[in-house]
């Protein structure tokens, strides 16, 4: 079935389908911002971000063309399906029950990847052999759990997480002691420069994958910071993962003051939906490295949708991280009403 401008290909009524379908439409909620929650299969499912789409035909196109399919890996069919320029889904389980988040950007434009280059770096052996084990697919979990840990392995509560992953979830024990072994080799200024020059020149997605990890050792400078959010951006899921990894490992209590205002593109481009799988993650960070609430205020006034699509979630922990951002950078506090915040965010002068 093809789906072109929100309409589905002409089908014979079904009556039961018809009133299974009010049912739903009956059952919407529609919250202040744009959240709008509908019952699913197995919990509730909120849409967010969602422009010419409402949640109801969105929440019945997925059933037709995915039939059986779980909500919360929804996100694929709403790219490669109905038209969706990104899309992500997040569930949150808690016992004998789900709450599905669905994230929609329908507006092309509003996607900007990061620009890869098209050399092939030099790599010395540390990173080659990285770069090795990254290429291996069997490696995944193993290179997900290296860059969850990067900053954090040497506690007592992750020695005993990695010991419970091992033989579960594809972590393997000796391939993790590898990474590990490389990447504590990898520490040098040089091993710092390289990472910058391979995820601004390197055609490679396994090679920029090994950059973003290498830079974990080097969060004490902003630059690494600036590169990171670009890694959340780049075009290839791998280095995106591995970003995104990163980034979901850091305690962000402990993290120091970053001065952001030289990945003002990157931000952007993840304020306006380019990875909505991050959206929550770099507003934490943003949040935990006291971006300057000036310069805060910019990204706000000129990418102010989905922020204030999370803000007006009816989830709590979507909404919180765009809450405690909006407090950050404003001095204000409205809560959840979110038309305060959005009166505010309209408020904001245009840059000087």
């Amino acid at each position: 079935m093809t789906y072109l401008h929100r309409q589905a290909s002409p089908m014979k009524a079904n009556p039961l389908r018809t009133l299974a379908t009010l049912a739903t439409l009956l059952a919407a909620v529609t919250l202040p911002a744009t959240g709008q929650v509908l019952p699913g299969p197995d919990g509730p499912v909120e849409f967010i971000g969602l422009d010419q789409w409402s949640a109801s035909e969105l929440f019945e196109a997925i059933q037709d063309v995915a039939p059986g399919q779980p909500f919360h890996a929804c996100a694929a069919v709403m790219k490669q399906e109905l038209g969706f320029a990104e899309a992500a889904a997040f569930v949150y389980r808690t016992p004998g029950d789900s709450y599905t988040v669905v994230v929609g950007v329908e507006d092309s434009a509003r996607v900007r990847y990061r620009a890869v280059g098209a050399e092939t770096v030099a790599l010395p052996e540390t990173w080659e052999a990285l770069r090795v084990l990254a290429t291996d697919s069997r490696n995944l979990r193993s290179l997900d759990e290296a860059a969850r840990t990067i900053r954090s392995r040497r506690g007592f509560f992750d020695r005993i997480m990695t010991r419970l992953l091992f033989g579960r979830m594809g972590v393997d024990r000796e391939t993790l002691r590898q990474i590990r072994e490389l990447v504590d080799n990898a520490t040098a200024e040089e091993d710092r420069r390289l990472a910058q020059e391979v995820l601004a020149r390197d055609s490679s997605a396994a090679s920029r994958a090994v950059a973003t990890l290498v830079l974990g050792n080097f969060l004490e400078h902003d630059t690494s910071w600036h590169a990171l959010a670009g890694s959340l951006i780049d075009p290839e899921p791998r280095v995106v993962r591995m970003a995104s990894n990163v980034v979901r490992g850091l305690e962000t209590g402990t993290l120091e003051p970053v001065d952001w205002s030289a990945a003002r593109s990157h931000l952007l481009a993840l304020f306006d939906g380019t990875n909505p799988f991050a959206t929550g993650d770099i507003l934490e960070v943003l949040v935990a490295t006291d971006i300057a609430p000036e310069f805060g205020r910019q990204l706000v006034r000129e990418t102010p949708d989905l922020l204030l699509a999370h803000a007006g979630a009816e989830h709590e922990r979507t909404r919180e991280p765009a809450i405690a951002f909006l407090r950050a950078v404003s001095g204000e506090d409205f809560g959840t009403d979110v038309e305060a915040w959005r009166a505010w965010a309209g408020g904001q002068p245009e840059e000087p």
